[in-house]
């Protein structure tokens, strides 16, 4: 199943490329992660917040700064990152992402895992915005917000 995730953020390409690369601004958004940002370099996630789900190993399989960013991990498939400037946003350029996440589920998780991928792109935003997740507090946090786009994603038609 493919997933496709489009998002504007008010911030310059290489403010948002260097939170999909950096393994520390990784880690305020997405999952713990360690990180090396060549082809062929290590792109590992540890699920801080989703009790029992293994770590994902992962390797970068095509890069090209500021635009492009794919990954191939063990648990969460394929992810592509592609970037591009756009004009707008209160800077005068934003950048919008599109994430397309290749991933092998059943049609009846496939809620949670877009209700997963929003919110990992509403903590990204924050991320930018000056605020990492604080994991130790998740729940307290983002779990409503996480309910909101799983009762938008098992309502909505384009969910398998």
């Amino acid at each position: 199943m493919e997933l496709v995730f489009e998002r504007d953020f008010e911030f310059a390409p290489v403010i948002v490329w260097d939170a999909l690369v950096d393994g520390d601004l990784v880690s305020g958004w997405l999952a713990e992660a360690v990180i090396e940002p060549v082809v062929g370099g290590e792109y590992n996630l540890r699920w801080v917040n989703r009790v029992g789900q293994p770590a994902s190993l992962g390797r970068i399989t095509a890069m090209q700064p500021l635009e492009r960013l794919h990954v191939d991990t063990t648990t969460v498939g394929l992810l592509r990152f592609e970037l591009e400037q756009i004009e707008g946003g209160s800077r005068g350029t934003s950048t919008r992402l599109v994430l397309r996440v290749d991933v092998e589920v059943e049609p009846a998780f496939a809620a949670r895992v877009k209700a997963d991928w929003l919110t990992n792109l509403d903590q990204l935003d924050d991320l930018l915005r000056g605020h990492p997740v604080d994991w130790a507090n998740w729940d307290r946090d983002r779990r409503e917000a996480w309910a909101q786009h799983f009762d938008d994603s098992a309502n909505s038609a384009d969910v398998m």
